[in-house]
């Protein structure tokens, strides 16, 4: 009776073994994957620029159609320098405003 228990434990002891030797290399592997956070740089406010200040609104102004093309006039909101958007499809259509680049 001795001898059997002692095998049975011996061969407990051996799965055990070869569960933790198998389960090891798997935990190593995407244990550092999971628990990396994500890097975040932050800059100061003082070195960012204000975007309300680099684009302004476009109105449209006038549309001139062509055979082959459009053409789409836009009159900024500060009054400067019209817009001026082309396509090459005369069925394409203008939009009536958008966001464009202020002129400085």
């Amino acid at each position: 009776m001795p001898k059997q228990k002692t095998i049975k434990a011996l061969s407990l002891l051996l799965v055990v073994a070869g569960l933790i030797a198998v389960m090891m290399p798997v935990a190593v592997t995407f244990t550092p994957h999971m628990a990396a956070a994500a890097a975040r740089t932050y800059q100061s406010k003082g070195s960012q620029e204000n975007d309300r200040n680099l684009y302004e609104t476009c109105r449209l102004k006038k549309v001139e159609r062509t055979e082959e093309s459009v053409m789409c006039i836009y009159r900024r909101q500060s009054g400067d320098k019209d817009e001026v958007l082309s396509n090459e499809d005369p069925s394409a259509a203008c939009q009536r405003q958008f966001q464009c680049k202020r002129i400085n």
